[in-house]
């Protein structure tokens, strides 16, 4: 099947709009139509529903999307593997969740890529979930996160341990007033929400809710408030007094994990590679 096909189709589903797609893609909306036509008498199903202009998902559609956007993410790795075989020895595929970049995986990876000049490197800021997904489907090489996932061929190993620190705009401000009504809820994982709850059962529900400890910044430094933030990341900005440490609220540990399948071709380099963490 050409890849053509599936690309289009994923940038129809991503506007959900023919022309703005042919925009995007740089052909004429009837070069996209004709290839989304294609597509469709190839599988013999409908993967869009258009009425008024308006276009939707068919289920078939809907699955569709999620193989689709595999098998490009496969020939990619495929086409890469191949053409970095005249220049690289080898090629190593690395996912982390964005904190774990901004904590210590930029300077690993960094490190690496002065290292090991015949080592081609691919590296991506991505959600827990696409690691896990990533991983189970031998996409990547490494993932990086912070619960340690459950997949059958797969060592997980400890690499870091992480201190969140609460934190806020106001000094000397009080844990109760920290964790009221202007507190950043970040999302670190379903250990950190045991933990979170254990120490603060009676809380107010957090206005501000995300899964990033960078959006959760940015959110305090541009309109206050408070989070629980790796201390590594917030330390500057300790000591340029922009952000205070709220006093005697706990410090909540988490752990950092690095997966990587047991019988893949790059195991015993990831393993090797793992260590320049310790």
């Amino acid at each position: 099947m050409d890849t053509l096909l599936l690309k289009t189709f994923l940038e129809v589903s991503r506007t959900r709009n023919f022309g703005r797609a042919s925009e995007n893609l740089c052909v004429s909306a009837s070069t996209v139509s004709a290839r989304i036509r294609q597509l469709e008498e190839h599988l013999g199903l409908s993967l869009f529903t258009r009425q008024h202009h308006r276009i939707g998902l068919t289920p078939a559609g809907e699955r569709m999307e999620r193989h689709a956007r595999f098998i490009l993410g496969a020939w990619e790795r495929a086409y890469e593997d191949t053409a970095l075989s005249e220049r690289h020895q080898r090629r190593l595929v690395v996912a982390g969740v964005a904190s774990l970049w901004d904590i210590f995986l930029q300077d690993w990876l960094n490190g690496i890529y002065r290292d090991f000049p015949r080592l081609g490197l691919r590296a991506e800021e991505s959600t827990p979930l696409r690691v896990v997904e990533k991983l189970e489907r031998g996409m990547i090489d490494v993932g990086f996160m912070y619960e340690p996932p459950r997949i059958q061929g797969v060592a997980v190993e400890e690499v870091a341990s992480v201190p969140l620190l609460l934190v806020s705009n106001r000094a000397r401000q009080s844990v109760e007033s920290a964790i009221g009504e202007d507190y950043i809820r970040v999302e670190w994982g379903t250990t950190f929400a045991s933990l979170h709850e254990g120490h603060f059962p009676q809380r107010l529900l957090a206005r501000g809710r995300v899964n990033s400890g960078r959006l959760a910044l940015n959110l305090i430094l541009a309109c206050g408030g408070a989070a629980y933030l790796p201390l590594d990341s917030v330390k500057p900005l300790l000591t340029e007094q922009k952000l205070f440490a709220v006093e005697d609220a706990p410090q909540i540990e988490m752990k950092a994990y690095a997966a990587y399948g047991l019988h893949g071709e790059h195991h015993k380099l990831v393993a090797d590679l793992l260590k320049r963490l310790s």
